[in-house]
């Protein structure tokens, strides 16, 4: 890749560079006919959706303390910064429409290295159905830092909150966890690799495709909030960024319950558990304590888990709600239970405080 210097341009032609970027991308009709402006002045104009409900979230990402661009490519960030803000939405049950991307640029990031960024995050943004429509960029003497501003729409009738769980509800979650971290350890080894082998090092990553996978490029479960949405009732719900153990504590303080949340039950996929055989580490922690998994967490009535079950086989139950004075307990294979550790044990690239 060319590295030229921002410098040379300057932040205005780096600007008109991003907007050219931004419009070729075209997403929907009804995005672009509420968009009355975009990139170039000095706040982006949108008109309301009508029969809608509003969503407003922010992220930010630093290097070295969310992001290693040792291993982490410009295009990978983009894509990763995007799906992080947006599943937020997602997983309030509503859609992300624009965002607003800023950053704080130290002189190491390039002109292409932007590029690259941009790239990224548009292949984000055409999948998910949103449009990025302004932003900031300053020069600073720090690392780089990215902040990004989602704006959703949704129905009111179909919001789903952290505070609704009740008590004998399933507590269940969508896919697998523990792989994003997984992933993470996989490229951290192989940065201390290449640091002490320089020119001699040859990375072997193919046999860990699908955790890197997982953590450079997650995936928002769009596809099981649609079907919620369409056809059940849930309680509560939130998204795994934070790891499994954190955003269940969420949940319960936000609705005054307690849980039992069963060690048998916690998904993991084979390459997860090799990974963490590997490391000779605990692979439970890794589902636990993990996080940037971006899957859904959710509580929900036995019924209405009957009619879920129906529809798909990638929900899978982890425990059950009980009376707030029970309190936050892990059952483990072997039937003892202890209090479920709160926070971020173990932190990946992205790790919020939300």
């Amino acid at each position: 890749m060319l590295h030229t210097p921002i410098k040379n341009i300057g932040m205005a032609g780096l600007l008109d560079r991003i907007k050219n970027l931004v419009d070729s991308e075209f997403i929907s009709e009804e995005i672009n006919n509420n968009l009355l402006k975009g990139i170039s002045d000095d706040s982006a104009v949108f008109k309301n959706f009508p029969d809608r409900i509003q969503f407003l979230t922010s992220d930010s990402f630093v290097e070295g303390v969310h992001f290693d661009l040792t291993f982490t490519s410009m295009t990978h960030l983009g894509w990763k910064g995007v799906v992080a803000s947006i599943s937020d939405i997602i997983a309030m049950g509503g859609t992300a429409v624009y965002l607003i991307i800023s950053f704080c640029i130290p002189q190491k990031i390039s002109i292409e290295m932007i590029e690259e960024f941009y790239k990224g995050a548009l292949q984000a943004c055409k999948k998910y159905r949103c449009k990025i429509v302004g932003g900031n960029s300053v020069a600073t003497a720090g690392n780089f830092v990215i902040n990004i501003t989602a704006y959703g729409i949704g129905k009111a009738e179909k919001v789903f909150y952290r505070n609704g769980a009740k008590i004998n509800d399933l507590i269940c979650v969508t896919g697998h966890l523990g792989a994003s971290f997984a992933g993470l350890k996989i490229l951290q080894r192989e940065k201390k690799n290449f640091i002490k082998e320089k020119e001699n090092f040859k990375p072997n990553l193919e046999p860990y495709k699908s955790a890197l996978e997982k953590y450079l490029m997650p995936k928002p479960r769009v596809d099981i909030v649609n079907l919620i949405i369409d056809n059940i009732q849930i309680n509560s719900m939130i998204d795994i960024s934070d790891g499994l153990a954190a955003d269940v504590h969420k949940i319960c303080k936000e609705s005054n319950v307690g849980v039992e949340l069963w060690e048998h039950n916690i998904p993991i996929a084979n390459i997860t558990k090799r990974i963490a055989e590997e490391f000779s580490e605990n692979v439970i922690d890794y589902a636990l304590y993990g996080g940037e998994e971006y899957e859904l967490l959710f509580t929900l009535s036995d019924s209405e888990y009957e009619v879920l079950e129906n529809l798909t086989s990638d929900v899978t139950i982890l425990g059950r709600i009980v009376e707030n004075s029970k309190g936050i307990n892990f059952i483990r294979e072997d039937g003892e239970s202890e209090p479920l550790q709160d926070g971020i044990v173990i932190k990946g690239d992205f790790e919020k405080d939300k």
